[in-house]
């Protein structure tokens, strides 16, 4: 699914040019280890909309509002101006899927709100909410994922819940019909890290192996083939995987010895140099090395490197990142040098089991189909701004 922009008003122009000038946000944690009792500056945006989550545990959203995806009480068409959803607060973590939006709250609660054409707001109903609406039946989450249209969370026995859009078979449960509510992915167990692309899903598990279900044709199961699945399937050949990250149609991985493993779509060379329109099974990104986490979005991927360097290859494309300083990018992997980085996390694996104390997670939303950031600065006496 492609991004759509919507249109700005004069009034808010240079906060949208600012706003897609930069193409990472580096959002602020040091993780000691890391969990979901802080809130993490993150911004996140669906097809015509952003929601931005703050410090102090407040949620923000603009943009297009025809089925209620900014959770202000209204239908109307968009708003070009930033504004406090009412009713949430504490919330860890946020994640907009196509035209809907997700919040983690720090009590380990769920709250969706948007269009709920698959059921994708999970509340038994597929009837669009303009405002927050708690998802029934779950507790002590401490991950969630967005898709295209579909949720996927993870709790911390280490299961992993998922309702909405099912035609890919992406909630794995073994069918293909649409849930209206979570439902438990059955056989998975350990779980440290989720991650949703379009219509498929991977997980991490503490054994360091990945698994993957759903829509396949890109190969981005990684099992070596191109049929889609409503079971998970172990992607073949990886062991040892500290992190996981989808793009829309491509997977990454990283292994604690430091390298990158992506496979899925490549037809923008984000898999790497490989002269291959996608890969069934993981290949390694050459030229990549001392990496802790990685991001996946739509064209490219990016990644940070222990020496807190960022690296980058694919293409930039898309609405954020055609004005962007990494617009010019390509199958190798390319330094960032412009770009200061004190830690970076990932709403979508934040988890204490997950977390190194030496480590830096990379803030990888990957449940969006095309990303959005902001950028911070980190200064001589390593105190860290933001841009709102």
């Amino acid at each position: 699914m492609k991004t759509k922009s919507f249109t700005s008003s004069p009034h808010s122009s240079a906060y949208l040019e600012s706003f897609w000038l930069y193409s990472i946000i580096f959002a602020v944690s040091l993780l000691t280890p890391l969990t979901v009792s802080a809130a993490t500056p993150w911004q996140s945006q669906g097809e015509t909309h952003v929601v931005t989550l703050t410090e102090n545990g407040k949620v923000l959203a603009m943009g297009g509002n025809e089925f209620g995806q900014l959770g202000n009480g209204s239908f109307d068409e968009e708003f070009h101006e930033q504004a406090i959803i009412k009713g949430l607060d504490d919330i860890t973590a946020v994640s907009t899927g196509g035209n809907h939006s997700v919040a983690l709250k720090k009590d380990g609660t769920v709250w969706t709100w948007g269009l709920n054409r698959t059921g994708q707001l999970g509340n038994g109903t597929t009837k669009n909410s303009s405002i927050p609406v708690k998802v029934a039946g779950l507790t002590q989450v401490t991950a969630i994922a967005t898709g295209g249209s579909h949720v996927v969370v993870l709790r911390k026995d280490g299961t992993v819940w998922a309702w909405g859009g099912n035609q890919s078979g992406q909630l794995g449960n073994g069918q293909n019909q649409d849930c209206l509510s979570p439902i438990q992915v059955p056989g998975l167990h350990n779980v440290t890290a989720i991650t949703a692309g379009a219509y498929n899903t991977s997980v991490l598990k503490n054994d360091g192996t990945v698994w993957s279900w759903g829509f396949n044709g890109s190969g981005q199961l990684g099992n070596g083939s191109s049929k889609r699945s409503n079971t998970p399937v172990r992607v073949s050949g990886l062991r040892n995987i500290r992190a996981i990250s989808a793009g829309e149609w491509h997977v990454t991985a990283v292994r604690r010895d430091g390298t990158v493993w992506a496979w899925g779509n490549n037809d923008k060379q984000q898999l790497g140099h490989i002269k291959v329109t996608y890969s069934s099974f993981p290949v390694q990104v050459q030229g990549v090395a001392g990496v802790i986490d990685v991001v996946a979005s739509q064209w490219h991927t990016i990644a940070i490197t222990r020496d807190n360097n960022v690296l980058a290859w694919g293409e930039a494309g898309g609405s954020q990142l055609e004005h962007s300083d990494i617009a010019q990018l390509s199958g190798s992997p390319v330094p960032e040098t412009g770009m200061t980085v004190a830690s970076v996390v990932n709403p979508a694996t934040v988890n204490s089991q997950n977390s190194e104390t030496d480590s830096l997670s990379l803030m990888a939303d990957a449940g969006n189909l095309d990303d959005s950031f902001y950028q911070i600065e980190q200064n001589a006496d390593s105190q860290l701004h933001h841009s709102f």
